[in-house]
């Protein structure tokens, strides 16, 4: 398993990981949409893996 995986994670390392992902993407990237940041949020609340996430951002581009 990663070791960003909610079962290896705790709230608090997951609400870092997303912070320490945003202040990175925001040196360059289009900043996030608030949609993203939402499913984000499902991350950092244990409802959603990240590899689930990338596949929904995915998804929501290539309609």
């Amino acid at each position: 398993m990663s070791k960003y995986s909610i079962v290896n994670t705790t709230k608090e390392q997951r609400e870092r990981f997303v912070a320490n992902a945003e202040a990175i993407n925001l040196l360059g990237a289009i900043p996030l949409t608030k949609e993203n940041r939402a499913l984000l949020q499902t991350y950092v609340d244990g409802q959603n893996e990240l590899d689930d996430l990338r596949e929904m951002i995915i998804d929501k581009y290539t309609r």
